[in-house]
C-alpha cells in the first residue's frame, strides 16, 4: 500500500473515533442533565445520616423530625457560604417557634467550623462531615459537588426543594409557607 493510502485510512479511523466520542458524549451529557433534572425537581424522602456535632455528640437527622428543616452544605473557607449564614441566623431566630429548624453540615475540619461558628454566633446545629459530607450531600441530589448547597426538608421527612448557591429567605419561605406567630 502507498504512503496516501495509510495516509487515507488513518484519517478515516481519526474521524470514526472522533464521531463516536462525540455521540457517546452527546448521549451521555443527556442522560446526566436528564438525571440531574429529575434530582432537582423530584420530592423525594430524605436520606437518613447521623454525624458529630461541634461538642462530639452523634446527631441523627431524625432528631429533627416534625418540623421543617433547611440543610445547608457549607465549608469556611467557602465565601457565598459565608454570604448566606448571617441571613439563615437571623431566620433561625424569628421563625424557631414556627417550626423551622437550620442544620448545618460542615464539608469543613471541627476546629476551623467552631471558630466560625463562635465569631458567627451560629444559633443552630452544625455537624461536621470534613470531605465526607460530598457524598451525604450527592445522596440529596447535588450531582454536582457545589457549595453551598442546601434542601428543605417538610415535617414528614420529604426533600421539598434542592439549591445549589445561596439560598434565599424569601424562597425558604415559600416553600415552608411559614410565618411569623
Amino acid at each position: 500500500m502507498s504512503k496516501y493510502t495509510y495516509l487515507f485510512i488513518g484519517l478515516v479511523l481519526v474521524v470514526a473515533a472522533i464521531s463516536a466520542s462525540f455521540f457517546d458524549t452527546k448521549q451521555t451529557t443527556s442522560t446526566h442533565a436528564q438525571t440531574i433534572k429529575q434530582a432537582l425537581g423530584a420530592v423525594s424522602p430524605r436520606p437518613e445520616f447521623s454525624l458529630p456535632d461541634l461538642h462530639g455528640q452523634q446527631r441523627n437527622i431524625k432528631e429533627w423530625d416534625g418540623k421543617y428543616i433547611v440543610l445547608n452544605f457549607w465549608a469556611t473557607w467557602c465565601t457565598p457560604c459565608r454570604k448566606e449564614i448571617p441571613e439563615f441566623i437571623e431566620l433561625q431566630n424569628q421563625y424557631r417557634s414556627s417550626n423551622l429548624q437550620f442544620i448545618g453540615v460542615a464539608i469543613d475540619d471541627k476546629v476551623s467550623v467552631d471558630q466560625f461558628a463562635m465569631e458567627m454566633g451560629m444559633n443552630y446545629p452544625n455537624l461536621i462531615a470534613d470531605i465526607h459530607g460530598i457524598e451525604l450531600a450527592k445522596q440529596y441530589g447535588n450531582l454536582l459537588g457545589a457549595l453551598p448547597y442546601s434542601v428543605i426538608i417538610d415535617p414528614q421527612g420529604n426533600i421539598i426543594d434542592r439549591q445549589i448557591g445561596l439560598l434565599s429567605g424569601a424562597k425558604i419561605l415559600a416553600k415552608t409557607g411559614l410565618t411569623l406567630d
